[in-house]
């Protein structure tokens, strides 16, 4: 996998015991299996998209939920993923 195509991502919508659906933006493989752990009994996994830093993972995010723009405070938001994600997701998706 390279950094050009991005770090996949998924959007849940998880059910919250009062009849509404909560979005949650989890890691695609090894980096969210605890995140998925978490989702309730009936969480839908609705879309996948990919994104290179933090901030626009949660631009996307922001954007399919509706949610608007987001902005961070810190620098390191707008680093790329790390390799080590990379590395670990790609190895999942083979």
């Amino acid at each position: 996998m390279t950094k050009a195509l991005g770090y996949l991502h998924e959007v849940w919508y998880c059910p919250d015991g009062r009849g509404n659906y909560l979005p949650a933006c989890i890691p695609h493989g090894p980096d969210g299996d605890a995140a998925r752990s978490l989702n309730e009994p009936g969480s839908e996994w609705v879309w996948t998209f990919w994104a290179s830093s933090h901030i626009q993972t949660m631009n996307i995010y922001y954007e399919f939920v509706g949610y608007g723009k987001c902005s961070s405070r810190y620098d390191d938001d707008l680093l790329p993923h790390s390799q080590a994600m990379y590395e670990r997701q790609a190895a999942c998706l083979k």
